[in-house]
């Protein structure tokens, strides 16, 4: 073909799909059903293409076209702006029968509801390793049945049943040991089937084996904190307090019903595709005892759950949790209270915008000599005024002088005449300058979290993919031998009661509420 001249050839030019085409006899006279020479690259799936004036098609590839696969049901759930010049093709008849006209991949029949009920290990099919632990393994599963994605957290009995403690010499000694790693393997389990809040993490279904206990939880595909801190560094100031006040909701929804966090951390924190804020893994959290009988939505095996509950949470005593965002009375063996949460919220606050948490050591000990021996933390001066009184409040060592956000929620305490320095803050939480920005009524409620999105939202193509969790663990085999490996978990010396432990562990959400959080 000659070379393009404005003044001759243009009115040959002609365009067909997102292409321009030049008509000149010399270039079309060979056959295009087996060499096409031009593709349309901004199609949704880019496809070869032929010039229509030069071939039509056949009914065969319009009856192909018609019956595609439908979309990922991805993409009815987020706002996509249709490029110019693309092809959208209609379900069939079939499809749309199938579907129940509905796109979401999501929809089951109603035989497949009715069959809603005890669950097992076949019912799912692994995926991909979203993340592990000393406890063992979080896989993102598909739901046999319904085809929905879940996060199933695998526990191993053995590691709760068979714990080596040199320390624990008597046999009474042992059982409240046992006692205790069955008490926080319950946690989860009781607190999660009680509770429904946006950025707290749902619990579906509970059951367990001759050799794992099986939590089948909400899949939030937009990762970790952690995961987008590493990628990111640090984080504005807007983007941390936006995220404080997410946690600080779930928080308080979490005191008010008598129950403590105690883990804390940027790993605990994942983002879901709006990029809001949900906390997960309540292992290692301490429900009250006035509130152990607190009805739950579903229970299978029947059994009160209450002697898995513990002494009052007002008066707590256990080590636990991460030394890095641990208040120092934890770290002291000190009795402590539901406060301990706002210090590590003020910890994870300090981290996401400096980068490293105010304390670090190789182990609890090294932490807590650093704490002892700073008066306050060291608050970099490049933070502004606001968010330096915000981290001083919370990051106070002693908690007769750290902010009382629970008491102060909402609501000024009296005023005194003379301030003194290092005195307890008293103002309303909600009314700090830092959150200035936040609607506090939509955020509490919900409304927030369905019709905005969240400072950091995740790129997601494909659910499946995990795309935000980290590819030392996405990458990771399922069949990996060092958890396929099977072991007695009841040996001959082991108390036959011990068999009936984890009963009163299996669970079923009911269907509304499945309906709610996927229809």
């Amino acid at each position: 073909m000659s070379i393009f001249s404005l003044d001759e050839e243009i009115c040959k030019l002609t365009v067909n799909g997102s292409c321009a085409v030049l008509d000149d006899e010399d270039d079309f006279e060979h056959d295009f059903s087996s060499d096409l020479w031009h593709k349309n690259l901004l199609s949704v799936e880019p496809k070869a293409e032929a010039p229509k004036q030069f071939l039509k098609a056949s009914p065969a590839s319009i009856s192909s076209n018609m019956t595609r696969r439908r979309r990922s049901s991805l993409y009815d759930k987020m706002s996509v702006n249709t490029p110019p010049n693309t092809r959208r093709f209609a379900l069939s008849t079939q499809e749309q029968k199938d579907g129940n006209d509905s796109n979401n991949s999501s929809y089951c029949s109603p035989s497949v509801l009715q069959k809603h009920g005890m669950r097992s290990l076949e019912d799912f099919k692994p995926i991909r390793v979203l993340g592990r632990g000393a406890y063992g393994k979080v896989l993102l599963v598909r739901d046999s049945h319904t085809h929905r994605l879940y996060a199933m957290k695998q526990l191993k009995k053995a590691e709760i049943l068979i714990h080596e403690d040199k320390s624990s010499d008597t046999e009474e000694t042992k059982d409240d040991a046992l006692e205790k790693r069955l008490e926080r393997t319950f946690a989860e389990r009781i607190i999660l089937s009680q509770l429904e809040h946006p950025n707290i993490v749902k619990l579906f279904y509970s059951f367990h084996d001759h050799h794992k206990l099986y939590l089948v939880l909400q899949f939030i595909p937009g990762g970790e904190l952690f995961y987008h801190l590493k990628e990111q560094g640090t984080l504005d100031e807007n983007t941390v307090t936006f995220y404080a006040a997410e946690i600080s909701c779930a928080l308080k929804f979490l005191h008010e019903r008598g129950i403590v966090y105690r883990d804390l951390k940027p790993e605990n924190c994942l983002l879901d595709e709006r990029g809001h804020l949900v906390l997960t893994d309540f292992g290692l959290s301490k429900k009250s005892a006035a509130d152990s009988d607190t009805p739950e939505r579903s229970d299978i095996d029947g059994d009160a759950l209450n002697s898995h509950s513990g002494e009052p949470v007002n008066k707590l005593y256990s080590i636990i949790g991460t030394p890095e965002y641990c208040a120092p009375e934890i770290l002291e063996g000190k009795p402590y209270t539901q406060n301990c949460d706002w210090y590590s919220l003020g910890c994870l606050v300090f981290d996401m915008l400096i980068g490293k948490p105010p304390y670090t050591g190789v182990n609890h000990k090294v932490i807590l000599g650093k704490i002892l021996k700073d008066k306050t933390p060291k608050i970099p001066s490049y933070l502004s005024e606001g968010m330096k009184d915000y981290l001083g409040a919370l990051l106070k060592k002693d908690v007769t002088k750290r902010w009382d956000v629970d008491k102060f929620w909402d609501s000024d305490g009296p005023k005194q005449k003379k301030k003194k320095a290092g005195q307890a803050k008293t103002t309303s939480y909600r009314a700090h300058f830092v959150f200035r920005k936040i609607n506090w009524d939509k955020l509490e409620t919900g409304e927030l979290q369905k019709s905005s999105v969240g400072p950091i939202l995740p790129i997601i193509t494909n659910w499946e993919l995990a795309e935000n969790f980290d590819a030392e663990f996405t990458e990771m085999r399922l069949d990996s031998q060092a958890d396929d490996g099977r072991i007695d978990i009841l040996p001959v010396n082991t108390k036959f009661e011990h068999k009936d432990v984890f009963k009163g562990f299996s669970y079923v959400a009911s269907s509304s509420y499945l309906d709610r959080h996927f229809l």
